[in-house]
Protein backbone atom coordinates (compact mmCIF):
# COMPACT_ATOMS: atom_id res chain seq x y z
CA UNK A 1 0.00 0.00 0.00
CA UNK A 2 2.87 2.23 0.38
CA UNK A 3 5.14 3.71 -2.79
CA UNK A 4 8.86 1.98 -2.60
CA UNK A 5 11.79 3.20 -0.20
CA UNK A 6 14.53 2.79 -2.42
CA UNK A 7 16.05 2.07 -5.28
CA UNK A 8 15.33 -1.81 -4.97
CA UNK A 9 12.08 -1.53 -4.28
CA UNK A 10 11.20 0.82 -6.94
CA UNK A 11 12.39 -1.44 -9.29
CA UNK A 12 10.18 -3.93 -8.22
CA UNK A 13 7.18 -1.82 -7.77
CA UNK A 14 8.07 -0.94 -11.68
CA UNK A 15 8.06 -4.49 -12.77
CA UNK A 16 4.55 -5.30 -11.40
CA UNK A 17 3.27 -2.05 -12.62
CA UNK A 18 4.79 -3.11 -16.37
CA UNK A 19 3.02 -6.42 -15.85
CA UNK A 20 -0.35 -4.82 -15.18
CA UNK A 21 0.01 -2.58 -18.43
CA UNK A 22 0.18 -5.95 -20.17
CA UNK A 23 -2.65 -7.33 -18.77
CA UNK A 24 -4.74 -4.37 -19.57
CA UNK A 25 -3.59 -4.18 -23.06
CA UNK A 26 -4.83 -7.99 -23.71
CA UNK A 27 -7.65 -7.93 -21.64
CA UNK A 28 -8.86 -4.29 -20.89
CA UNK A 29 -8.93 -2.44 -17.51
CA UNK A 30 -12.36 -4.60 -16.81
CA UNK A 31 -11.17 -8.03 -16.85
CA UNK A 32 -7.86 -8.39 -16.24
CA UNK A 33 -7.54 -9.54 -12.04
CA UNK A 34 -5.29 -8.17 -9.39
CA UNK A 35 -3.87 -11.35 -8.50
CA UNK A 36 -2.58 -12.15 -12.23
CA UNK A 37 -0.13 -9.27 -11.68
CA UNK A 38 1.79 -11.38 -9.58
CA UNK A 39 1.67 -14.53 -11.34
CA UNK A 40 2.56 -12.47 -14.15
CA UNK A 41 6.01 -10.96 -12.39
CA UNK A 42 7.02 -13.98 -10.88
CA UNK A 43 6.36 -13.01 -6.99
CA UNK A 44 4.46 -13.38 -3.93
CA UNK A 45 1.23 -11.72 -3.24
CA UNK A 46 2.67 -10.56 0.05
CA UNK A 47 4.67 -8.79 -2.56
CA UNK A 48 1.79 -7.29 -4.62
CA UNK A 49 -0.02 -6.49 -1.27
CA UNK A 50 3.19 -4.57 0.21
CA UNK A 51 2.83 -1.89 -2.18
CA UNK A 52 -0.94 -2.38 -3.94
CA UNK A 53 -3.89 -2.54 -1.53
CA UNK A 54 -6.26 -3.33 -4.51
CA UNK A 55 -6.97 -3.02 -8.41
CA UNK A 56 -7.86 0.47 -8.30
CA UNK A 57 -4.15 1.18 -6.17
CA UNK A 58 -2.73 -0.02 -9.09
CA UNK A 59 -4.66 1.50 -11.62
CA UNK A 60 -3.96 5.13 -9.81
CA UNK A 61 -0.61 4.36 -9.95
CA UNK A 62 -0.69 3.36 -13.78
CA UNK A 63 -2.12 6.67 -14.57
CA UNK A 64 0.29 8.46 -12.25
CA UNK A 65 3.78 7.08 -14.31
CA UNK A 66 1.91 8.24 -17.17
CA UNK A 67 0.92 11.14 -16.91
CA UNK A 68 2.14 14.46 -18.66
CA UNK A 69 3.00 15.91 -15.70
CA UNK A 70 6.11 13.85 -15.50
CA UNK A 71 7.12 14.81 -19.22
CA UNK A 72 6.30 18.45 -19.63
CA UNK A 73 8.70 19.61 -17.03
CA UNK A 74 12.06 18.42 -19.39
CA UNK A 75 10.37 19.26 -22.34
CA UNK A 76 10.52 23.20 -20.80
CA UNK A 77 14.04 22.49 -19.81
CA UNK A 78 14.76 21.40 -23.48
CA UNK A 79 12.83 24.55 -24.53
CA UNK A 80 13.87 27.40 -22.55
CA UNK A 81 13.14 30.06 -25.05
CA UNK A 82 9.32 29.67 -25.24
CA UNK A 83 7.58 32.90 -24.87
CA UNK A 84 4.12 33.09 -23.03
CA UNK A 85 2.09 32.59 -25.41
CA UNK A 86 3.61 29.14 -26.32
CA UNK A 87 3.44 28.00 -22.60
CA UNK A 88 -0.56 28.94 -22.58
CA UNK A 89 -1.24 25.96 -25.14
CA UNK A 90 1.50 23.45 -23.98
CA UNK A 91 -0.53 21.49 -21.48
CA UNK A 92 -3.09 20.98 -23.86
CA UNK A 93 -1.14 20.27 -27.12
CA UNK A 94 1.42 17.97 -24.86
CA UNK A 95 -1.47 15.98 -23.57
CA UNK A 96 -3.34 15.78 -27.15
CA UNK A 97 0.07 14.34 -28.43
CA UNK A 98 0.20 11.78 -25.94
CA UNK A 99 -3.34 10.17 -25.87
CA UNK A 100 -2.68 9.92 -29.83
CA UNK A 101 0.23 8.09 -29.27
CA UNK A 102 -0.85 6.18 -25.83
CA UNK A 103 -4.37 5.04 -25.89
CA UNK A 104 -4.00 3.39 -22.50
CA UNK A 105 -2.62 6.39 -20.92
CA UNK A 106 -6.20 7.83 -22.18
CA UNK A 107 -7.69 5.48 -20.32
CA UNK A 108 -6.15 5.23 -17.45
CA UNK A 109 -6.97 9.05 -16.94
CA UNK A 110 -10.79 8.81 -17.84
CA UNK A 111 -10.67 5.77 -15.32
CA UNK A 112 -8.70 7.08 -12.50
CA UNK A 113 -10.12 10.35 -11.86
CA UNK A 114 -13.55 8.85 -11.45
CA UNK A 115 -14.86 9.85 -8.12
CA UNK A 116 -16.56 6.26 -8.06
CA UNK A 117 -13.18 4.45 -8.87
CA UNK A 118 -10.67 6.93 -6.96
CA UNK A 119 -12.08 6.27 -3.83
CA UNK A 120 -12.08 3.18 -3.46
CA UNK A 121 -8.28 3.14 -4.04
CA UNK A 122 -5.90 3.49 -0.49
CA UNK A 123 -5.59 6.72 1.01
CA UNK A 124 -2.41 7.30 0.33
CA UNK A 125 -2.54 6.55 -3.44
CA UNK A 126 -5.50 9.08 -3.45
CA UNK A 127 -3.20 11.88 -1.71
CA UNK A 128 -0.81 11.32 -4.50
CA UNK A 129 -3.60 11.36 -7.70
CA UNK A 130 -5.45 14.55 -5.93
CA UNK A 131 -1.89 16.31 -5.71
CA UNK A 132 -0.93 15.30 -9.34
CA UNK A 133 -4.69 16.58 -10.70
CA UNK A 134 -3.50 19.68 -9.42
CA UNK A 135 -0.82 19.72 -10.46
CA UNK A 136 -1.67 19.78 -14.02
CA UNK A 137 -4.41 22.70 -13.23
CA UNK A 138 -1.40 24.70 -12.10
CA UNK A 139 0.52 23.97 -15.30
CA UNK A 140 -2.25 25.17 -17.34
CA UNK A 141 -3.34 28.35 -15.14
CA UNK A 142 0.65 28.96 -14.16
CA UNK A 143 1.23 30.61 -18.10
CA UNK A 144 -2.14 32.53 -17.74
CA UNK A 145 -1.05 34.01 -14.21
CA UNK A 146 2.66 34.89 -15.76
CA UNK A 147 0.75 36.34 -18.79
CA UNK A 148 -1.56 38.79 -16.86
CA UNK A 149 1.92 39.85 -14.94
CA UNK A 150 3.41 40.33 -17.87
CA UNK A 151 0.92 42.67 -19.40
CA UNK A 152 0.40 40.19 -22.09
CA UNK A 153 -3.34 39.45 -20.99
CA UNK A 154 -5.67 41.57 -19.43
CA UNK A 155 -7.70 39.28 -17.24
CA UNK A 156 -9.50 39.39 -13.74
CA UNK A 157 -9.13 36.85 -10.99
CA UNK A 158 -12.92 35.82 -12.52
CA UNK A 159 -11.57 35.57 -16.02
CA UNK A 160 -8.63 33.65 -15.36
CA UNK A 161 -10.31 30.95 -13.84
CA UNK A 162 -12.78 30.84 -16.46
CA UNK A 163 -10.19 30.91 -19.52
CA UNK A 164 -8.40 27.70 -17.32
CA UNK A 165 -11.28 25.82 -16.83
CA UNK A 166 -12.58 26.20 -20.05
CA UNK A 167 -8.86 24.85 -21.39
CA UNK A 168 -9.57 21.70 -19.24
CA UNK A 169 -12.61 20.95 -19.82
CA UNK A 170 -12.35 21.40 -23.12
CA UNK A 171 -9.30 18.92 -23.17
CA UNK A 172 -10.72 16.60 -21.50
CA UNK A 173 -13.88 16.37 -23.84
CA UNK A 174 -11.92 16.15 -26.74
CA UNK A 175 -9.56 13.85 -25.46
CA UNK A 176 -12.52 11.37 -24.41
CA UNK A 177 -14.45 11.87 -27.85
CA UNK A 178 -11.42 10.96 -29.90
CA UNK A 179 -11.02 8.07 -27.80
CA UNK A 180 -14.10 6.47 -28.26
CA UNK A 181 -14.47 6.26 -31.52
CA UNK A 182 -18.08 6.05 -30.71
CA UNK A 183 -18.83 9.88 -32.83
CA UNK A 184 -19.93 10.34 -36.48
CA UNK A 185 -18.14 13.37 -38.26
CA UNK A 186 -21.52 14.89 -38.42
CA UNK A 187 -21.06 15.59 -35.09
CA UNK A 188 -17.12 15.24 -33.97
CA UNK A 189 -14.08 15.60 -35.92
CA UNK A 190 -10.96 14.37 -34.72
CA UNK A 191 -8.01 16.43 -36.41
CA UNK A 192 -5.90 19.10 -35.21
CA UNK A 193 -6.84 21.60 -37.10
CA UNK A 194 -10.39 21.65 -35.31
CA UNK A 195 -8.58 21.38 -32.30
CA UNK A 196 -6.72 24.86 -33.16
CA UNK A 197 -9.41 26.79 -34.00
CA UNK A 198 -11.11 25.31 -30.57
CA UNK A 199 -8.44 26.26 -28.43
CA UNK A 200 -8.12 29.74 -30.26
CA UNK A 201 -11.58 30.50 -29.59
CA UNK A 202 -11.70 29.79 -26.03
CA UNK A 203 -8.22 31.57 -25.35
CA UNK A 204 -8.66 34.95 -27.90
CA UNK A 205 -12.23 35.69 -25.76
CA UNK A 206 -9.71 37.45 -23.58
CA UNK A 207 -7.73 40.32 -23.45
CA UNK A 208 -4.31 39.59 -24.81
CA UNK A 209 -2.06 41.96 -26.40
CA UNK A 210 -1.37 39.42 -29.22
CA UNK A 211 -4.13 36.81 -30.96
CA UNK A 212 -2.94 33.14 -30.10
CA UNK A 213 -2.85 31.48 -33.69
CA UNK A 214 -3.04 28.75 -35.21
CA UNK A 215 0.52 28.97 -36.18
CA UNK A 216 1.88 28.85 -32.28
CA UNK A 217 0.25 25.78 -31.97
CA UNK A 218 1.19 24.32 -35.02
CA UNK A 219 4.85 25.12 -34.39
CA UNK A 220 4.28 23.62 -30.62
CA UNK A 221 3.15 20.74 -32.22
CA UNK A 222 5.91 20.25 -33.77
CA UNK A 223 8.38 20.43 -31.28
CA UNK A 224 6.00 17.99 -28.78
CA UNK A 225 5.75 15.17 -31.65
CA UNK A 226 9.93 15.30 -32.20
CA UNK A 227 10.20 15.45 -28.50
CA UNK A 228 8.08 12.67 -27.78
CA UNK A 229 9.29 10.62 -31.20
CA UNK A 230 12.80 10.67 -29.24
CA UNK A 231 11.78 9.02 -26.44
CA UNK A 232 12.44 11.85 -23.69
CA UNK A 233 9.41 12.01 -22.90
CA UNK A 234 9.06 8.38 -21.77
CA UNK A 235 9.50 8.89 -18.14
CA UNK A 236 7.52 6.36 -15.96
CA UNK A 237 9.21 5.17 -12.59
CA UNK A 238 8.33 5.18 -9.49
CA UNK A 239 11.07 7.35 -8.75
CA UNK A 240 10.10 9.95 -11.07
CA UNK A 241 6.54 9.86 -9.88
CA UNK A 242 7.46 10.91 -6.41
CA UNK A 243 10.23 13.43 -7.10
CA UNK A 244 6.78 15.18 -9.24
CA UNK A 245 4.59 14.24 -6.50
CA UNK A 246 6.68 16.61 -3.96
CA UNK A 247 5.56 19.61 -6.24
CA UNK A 248 2.22 21.94 -5.73
CA UNK A 249 2.13 24.05 -8.85
CA UNK A 250 3.95 24.28 -11.84
CA UNK A 251 6.48 27.61 -10.91
CA UNK A 252 8.39 24.69 -9.17
CA UNK A 253 9.56 23.37 -12.28
CA UNK A 254 9.68 26.29 -15.00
Amino acid sequence: MRCPKDSCEALRCNQLLDEAEKLIDNQGVVSFRFAQIAKQAGCSTNTLYKYFESKEDVLVCLFLRNTTSTRIPVFIKENPQFNIYQLAVLPVLFTFEVVKRSPIFNILRVVSINSMFWQLASSEKIDVLRNRVNLFWSCIRQPIDNAVSAGELEATEMEVKELVQSLYFFLAGATSSYESRLMDEFYFTPDDETGYRHISSLMNRYRWKTPVTKEIMQEMTQKISAFLDKGEGKVRSCETCAEIGKRHHCREID
